[in-house]
């Protein structure tokens, strides 16, 4: 079968108005729909970043931000989900070929979501693995997955460092603190542990992940697989974000072409201050797309000319990534500024991308403050802070 990023996009597109119509269940029962994760299997969009070696798609990175943008054009919830799911396919293919053949070979259909919040977890140094304890929070996309893939700090006489471990979900224990405002449908509660034994061939520091070839190389040679997880990580969260901006921008423009004002009967289409910032916002937006897809363009083509990217560069990538986020963020803020009490209603399905969204740019891999931060203190000469990029 041959599938390609138009196929994958046009078939997102076609699903878009099926999860608006389930946006409202999404929230209310807070996981993915059922029906969306057999649409998104049939449609194979589950697919897009698996090894070919598995039945996967192996498409280019570029895809993740066209398709998960018209996923979060109709569900914002959803899109979370499946970027997060999506990238840990993409990032399994970095593990040693038994951890792949241990989640995939007799499962290819295998899901895997994840809490990478290393401070979270102790990961004690046992006979031929690790001894896993801990608390994590924000396990984003839990309900339909098989696998969890966890972060935690090694305890051994060495440094502290972080290290990655893949772990049946049925091995960890889920408490239900997700009662939040926004991304409500993504089921981010907690998930602890206690002694869990991780064999090595399960787990991967994230400085193997810089870029280049991994410990999975070997078994799956493409490039895709060799681009920094830590270096793009931002990007697999703007692709949903442009989605949940681009979706409150559409569904604001089809209703202000119609609306006239409740209290003067003014047609608001001729309104300048709505107007410009009708224009502001979807600068924001396209922006925001277009800086996030010409960053993985970059990184692209540096992976294929079998150059690592240096750490300015990926820190570079980052502060873009996180940029292009926040820019998502006030979009939809100029939006709500002008939309006037009909977007306070529970009703008008601004007011959840207006959740959403703000729950989104919370996420610490695209807060700009951070990010930026940390570009600036490597293009002023220092060391970066995280010592995993």
């Amino acid at each position: 079968m041959v599938v390609t990023r138009e196929d994958m996009i046009e078939r997102a597109i076609a699903m878009t108005p099926k999860l608006a119509a389930r946006a409202a269940f999404v929230e209310d029962t807070r996981t993915i729909h059922p029906d969306t994760v057999k649409d998104l299997w049939d449609t194979h969009l589950w697919s897009i970043l698996k090894p070919r070696h598995y039945g996967g798609l192996e498409l280019d990175f570029r895809t993740v931000i066209d398709v998960a943008e018209h996923i979060g054009r109709g569900c914002a919830s959803t899109a979370w989900i499946y970027g997060n799911l999506i990238s840990h396919d993409w990032m399994l293919a970095m593990w040693c070929a038994k951890a792949q053949e241990t989640v995939w070979r007799d499962n290819p259909r295998a899901l895997i979501a994840s809490s990478l919040v290393a401070p979270s977890g102790n990961a004690k140094r046992v006979d031929g693995g690790y001894e896993l304890t801990g608390r994590w929070p924000y396990c984003s996309g839990i309900d339909p997955s098989d696998w969890m893939m966890m972060g935690a700090m090694i305890d051994d006489e060495g440094p502290k460092r972080p290290i990655w471990l893949v772990v049946p979900r049925p091995e960890l224990e889920e408490i239900d603190t997700w009662q939040v405002m926004g991304l409500v449908g993504t089921g981010s509660r907690d998930v602890q542990c206690e002694a869990v034994y991780v064999a090595d061939y399960m787990t991967l520091e994230p400085k193997e992940t810089r870029g280049g070839p991994t410990p999975g190389t070997p078994h799956v040679p493409g490039l895709l697989y060799q681009l920094p997880v830590l270096g793009l990580f931002p990007h697999i969260l703007v692709g949903p974000m442009v989605g949940m901006a681009q979706g409150a921008y559409d569904e604001y423009v089809t209703e202000i072409r119609k609306r006239n004002s409740t209290a003067s009967s003014v047609k608001l289409a001729e309104q300048t201050q709505i107007q410009m910032k009708v224009a502001e916002a979807g600068a924001l937006i396209q922006s925001a797309r277009t800086l996030a897809l010409d960053n993985i363009r970059e990184a692209e083509h540096i992976v294929s000319n079998r150059v690592r990217p240096d750490v300015l560069t990926k820190v570079r990538w980052r502060r873009d990534g996180a940029y292009a986020a926040q820019n998502c963020v006030k979009a939809v803020q100029l939006l709500q500024s002008i939309i006037g009490a009909a977007g306070n209603f529970l009703s008008n399905p601004f007011q959840r991308r207006f959740r959403d969204i703000h729950a989104a740019g919370s996420q610490i891999q695209v807060i700009f403050d951070i990010n930026g931060a940390e570009f600036g203190r490597v293009e002023l000469g220092l060391e970066a802070a995280n010592k995993n990029i």
